[in-house]
């Protein structure tokens, strides 16, 4: 600020004072204003954004309430995850048409579960035994055994090793689905050890 503008300035009180400011050193004071915020926005951002430890998805599958709590903050809880870290959820997906979902919210859920898969943020897939079939045979699903070696000796995990019937463990057992559940790790799971612990935390081991 030149000496003369300075001196001006001093010589100003108040409203006077602002207006002067505002028009001489307008562009100025603007390009600070938006330098600031873009600061304080991305400081609020890096302080609130929470850490995914584990994507789960339910297809053809839903859940009340009390069971998704459950299945989400009930892991995070047993595995002693601090606040800024989370179980995402991805549910909603129907990959057969029925009353509630015609062919474009099929191909919708299709896209969205494929672009999960190829972004790796999917881990987890809890479904009904139509989707179960449809996903192992395009090969989606990895052997459950490479996870842990014991879980070869769980009851209800297919010949493959590639999808456990979850119907009757401690969670599901009591919502009451009408068909059987089942839960497969997706190949490129970001997160396989999670993935186990997750398993275990389901069948209560």
């Amino acid at each position: 600020m030149p000496k003369t503008d300075l001196e001006t300035l001093r010589s100003l009180h108040g409203r006077k004072k602002w207006e002067h400011l505002w028009a001489y050193y307008k562009l100025p004071l603007v390009l600070i204003l938006i330098a600031l915020y873009v600061i304080g926005y991305i400081s609020y951002r890096n302080l609130t954004r929470k850490e995914d430890v584990l994507y789960l998805a339910m297809v053809n599958v839903s859940a009340g309430s009390d069971l998704t709590e459950q299945l989400t903050d009930g892991f995070a809880q047993e595995q002693q995850l601090t606040g800024k870290q989370q179980v995402n959820l991805l549910e909603g997906l129907l990959l057969s048409e029925s009353d509630s979902a015609d062919e474009q919210y099929v191909y919708a859920s299709e896209m969205k579960l494929l672009g999960a898969i190829s972004a790796q943020r999917l881990d987890i897939v809890l479904m009904d035994e139509k989707a179960c079939a449809a996903l192992q045979e395009e090969g989606y699903f990895l052997d459950l055994r490479t996870l842990d070696s014991s879980f070869g000796q769980l009851d209800g995990l297919n010949d493959a090793g590639t999808a456990l019937n979850i119907s009757d463990t401690p969670f599901l057992s009591p919502a009451g689905f009408s068909g059987k559940i089942y839960l497969s790790v997706v190949q490129n799971a970001p997160h396989p050890e999670r993935s186990a612990a997750y398993i275990r935390y389901l069948l209560q081991q």
